[in-house]
């Protein structure tokens, strides 16, 4: 077989003149060998991990929510930042067969018999020979995938945001006070009391994250930085520095970030990526960029973001370097589907601009959860446009002809592995999140002095019909 050039491990190969994901049939290989062990054996569980610092937290991935370190564990080895206790038991019940409950995402998704789950795809990103017979003997593995939130600092307000994990929501909150939903205060800071939120540089966790690192680095395959945003932390430059002073030709380094830091940032990354790239430090850059639809819906959504400044900066990033890509995060949602369509065209756009030899532009879609009032389960009847995003993409695939310039089976397939979870049953209460939408927005456009109603046009009979539930209640 032959395969076009890529990012390793999602090489793409010709059948016919067109071109099929080597990482689809990856995935369906990692799935059977994971099922040789247990129906619910998840290489994530033993060599993924996201470290929240500012609050002592890890998981290891975004579907479970992260649960607490205990610094008793920690400060008898730092490999606790990855191997609690808590995960250990969950690893034992997956070794069991038994499905932690923590992981229902991936549950559902198996149970619906149309789409591989995460656990197939997030163990095929670490997977290697021989890592499955390691895990089944070792008790604190190092993980090939570490991805680290240094600080809290950030200054977006995102809808679907939360103040322990952007100071520019903290100060809002203070300052006006949690808001009044439905069944609860939303974003209450009283709450985070108890998470004794440390910024700071003697913060156990950061002391510990800094020993353990070169424990891990050797075999460390990606790292990550998200936030906050991570571009705003002395922390993410000290990383950059750290890989300058210890080049490791196989190591996948990357930031989740807004694209739009204050000041001088952005221009301090560039300077950064440059030297790190040009010293050959690393096989590849990732930049993730959090782009949850296009334009001032996107705006309206992430609250701080200028969308024309963010558009400069990542085209300034796709024209300078040689060893980087750019991948959008779509954290779907409810106000996602209006411009989701325009938002894949203008993908195909830059791939078209830029990828010259490789693929430069990639888009991942997870899906939101939590809050309620954001849920795209609240609108399942706008599935339709991403239906409508399918056909677009099918209609402009990539082929030998136009190489890295068409969509992939496999991105095709996260679209419609999102849409089969919409048209799930989860036992999702729209009703409650109802009033809870029109409740948030519209003490959000109060606040932020903007205007749902002129952002999302067409979603105006669903705001009325949501309007209409709360004065009724009233």
């Amino acid at each position: 077989m032959e395969y076009n050039r890529n990012i390793k491990g999602n090489e793409l190969k010709e059948i016919n003149g067109r071109y099929e994901s080597r990482y689809l049939a990856d995935a369906e290989h990692v799935y059977k060998e994971l099922n040789k062990v247990s129906p619910s054996f998840c290489l994530a569980k033993w060599y993924n991990v996201s470290v929240h610092i500012p609050t002592g937290k890890t998981h290891s991935c975004y579907h479970p929510r992260a649960h607490h370190i205990p610094l008793d564990e920690v400060t008898i080895d730092v490999s606790a930042l990855h191997n609690t206790k808590y995960k250990k038991d969950q690893r034992k019940q997956m070794l069991e067969g038994i499905r932690p409950t923590e992981c229902n995402f991936c549950w559902q998704i198996e149970d619906s018999g149309t789409q591989l789950s995460d656990r197939a795809y997030r163990s095929k990103d670490v997977y290697e020979p021989g890592l499955i017979e390691e895990a089944l003997t070792i008790e604190n593995p190092n993980p090939r995938y570490v991805e680290v939130n240094f600080n809290q600092a950030c200054n977006f307000k995102c809808s679907y945001c939360s103040p322990h994990l952007s100071t520019a929501w903290h100060n809002d909150i203070q300052t006006n006070g949690a808001f009044i939903l439905k069944d609860r205060w939303h974003n209450d800071i009283k709450w985070m009391e108890s998470l004794k939120i440390d910024n700071g540089p003697s913060n156990p966790y950061l002391i510990a994250f800094w020993k353990w690192l070169p424990q891990i680095y050797p075999t460390l395959h990606t790292f990550r930085m998200t936030g906050g945003e991570p571009l705003m932390d002395k922390n993410t430059f000290k990383m950059f520095d750290y890989v300058l002073e210890h080049p490791k030709e196989d190591l996948h380094l990357s930031i989740t970030s807004n694209c739009c830091p204050p000041g001088n940032q952005w221009n301090k990354f560039m300077i950064s990526l440059k030297k790190i790239t040009e010293k050959n430090a690393i096989d590849h850059f990732m930049l993730f960029c959090s782009l949850d639809s296009w334009g001032e819906q996107a705006e309206y959504i992430r609250n701080g973001m200028d969308f024309n400044i963010l558009y400069t900066n990542i085209t300034d990033y796709l024209q300078n370097g040689n060893k980087h890509s750019l991948t959008f995060i779509v954290t779907f949602n409810a106000l996602s589907y209006t411009r989701f369509y325009e938002y894949i065209e203008n993908i195909l756009k830059l791939r078209k601009q830029f990828n010259k030899g490789r693929q430069l532009v990639w888009f991942d879609v997870p899906q939101l959860i939590d809050p309620d009032f954001l849920n795209p389960k609240l609108l399942p009847q706008l599935v339709t446009e991403l239906e409508r995003t399918i056909e677009f993409m099918k209609y402009n695939p990539e082929t030998k002809w136009n190489e890295f310039k068409g969509f992939s089976d496999f991105e095709i397939s996260k679209i419609q592995r999102l849409i089969d979870w919409i048209k799930s049953d989860t036992g999702f209460n729209s009703e409650l999140a109802k009033e809870n939408f029109y409740l948030f927005f519209s003490q959000q456009d109060k606040r932020q002095g903007t205007n749902f109603l002129n952002t999302f046009p067409e979603l105006e009979t669903f705001w009325k019909e949501c309007e209409a539930k709360c004065k009724k209640i009233e």
